[in-house]
């Protein structure tokens, strides 16, 4: 059995909306140009200029789909986290997908 791998990234700082009054952010991850048949199994991690390392939650990926999923993250201390955070610091998530495929 074949597979399908693909990767990417989304912008760099830019997506981020906010959720829980203001103690946490979430992103959109489009991967539609990967084009998978299937929902495939989604990998992530977050990069940006600084402050990624004390984030909860960007490895966990929400409601998968062929074409995207969600991101949310907060920060470990559960103090306030805005999407202009994320656009200061430049935040992006990287992603993996693969798909099993017929030949």
């Amino acid at each position: 059995m074949a597979q399908r791998i693909r990767a990417g990234a989304t912008t760099r700082g830019e997506g981020w909306k906010p959720y829980n009054g203001g103690h946490g952010i979430y992103i959109d991850v489009d991967t539609s140009d990967a084009r998978f048949p299937t929902t495939p199994f989604y990998f992530t991690s977050i990069g940006g200029k600084s402050e990624q390392w004390a984030l909860v939650g960007p490895s966990a990926v929400y409601f998968p789909k062929p074409d995207g999923f969600r991101v949310y993250v907060r920060w470990s201390d559960g103090s306030a986290l805005t999407p202009a955070r994320a656009k200061d610091n430049e935040w992006y998530i990287n992603w993996i997908g693969f798909v099993h495929v017929d030949e």
